[in-house]
């Protein structure tokens, strides 16, 4: 049996505990319960509440102290607090299992019918109708087949020939249509004009070489129409003016 330290080293001090003292006026009287850190009615007294009549009743109750009192307090020994720290770490690493079964919805739903059925015969036809409903919510295809104009021109004929045909021709009617709205090209040659000038003359001369002849002289004559500068102005002004008297 194991005893903490502070209990054993209380034992001499206890022994006394229950053994009748003198005091000064020859009075016998009991330690104070109050000096043992106890209430009067916690302490281990002898026969009828008599004090120990002898040390070994007085070792034997002071030892029955100790044991209440090893009883009742809270300290574990090293083996307890390892046994007592192993079942902690076991709880702690107890995993708790919080899967929801696949078929939950089907028990859930089960359990809030009348029953009429079994529960395979339930779940069975339960998955079915979810599945449908599902199902139901997919998005509709609002794609257009690439032949759907053809299809409704010949629902609009008389259907006097085989689909297949009619829809050949549809066809080659709308790519034909579809070309005769191209933009037209209304860009004009950079030659245009040379070529407009070689149609209106004699032709007695190669187009090559009417053109350049041509464009030579279209240069020159847009040099001509150019704005003569300030100084070359004076100095034709001044060639054109006639002689004054003084200078003769």
């Amino acid at each position: 049996m194991k005893f903490s330290v502070a209990a054993l080293l209380a034992i001499p001090a206890l022994t006394s505990a229950f053994a009748p003292v003198q005091n000064t006026n020859g009075a016998r009287l009991a330690h104070s319960s109050s000096q043992l850190g106890m209430s009067a009615t916690a302490v281990v007294t002898g026969p009828k509440g008599k004090a120990a009549s002898s040390r070994e009743e007085d070792m034997a109750l002071t030892l029955q102290i100790i044991l209440d009192h090893e009883a009742r307090s809270a300290t574990v020994s090293k083996d307890q607090l390892l046994s007592q720290t192993e079942e902690i770490a076991a709880i702690e690493e107890e995993e708790i299992d919080i899967s929801i079964p696949y078929d939950a919805p089907a028990q859930l739903a089960y359990e809030s019918s009348d029953k009429s059925m079994d529960y395979e015969a339930f779940k069975a036809k339960y998955e079915a109708d979810a599945v449908e409903l599902v199902k139901s919510k997919q998005p509709i295809d609002i794609s257009i087949p690439y032949d759907a104009a053809a299809k409704l021109a010949y629902e609009a004929t008389d259907k006097s020939v085989a689909y297949d045909t009619f829809k050949d021709v549809y066809e080659a009617e709308a790519v034909a249509l579809v070309k005769s709205k191209q933009p037209i090209d209304i860009s004009i040659p950079y030659d245009a004009a040379a070529k407009l000038a070689y149609e209106s003359s004699d032709k007695s001369v190669a187009y090559a070489d009417f053109k350049a002849q041509y464009e030579a002289d279209a240069v020159a004559l847009v040099v001509s129409k150019q704005p003569k500068k300030e100084g070359a102005a004076k100095a034709e002004e001044s060639a054109a003016a006639p002689a004054d008297s003084s200078d003769i």
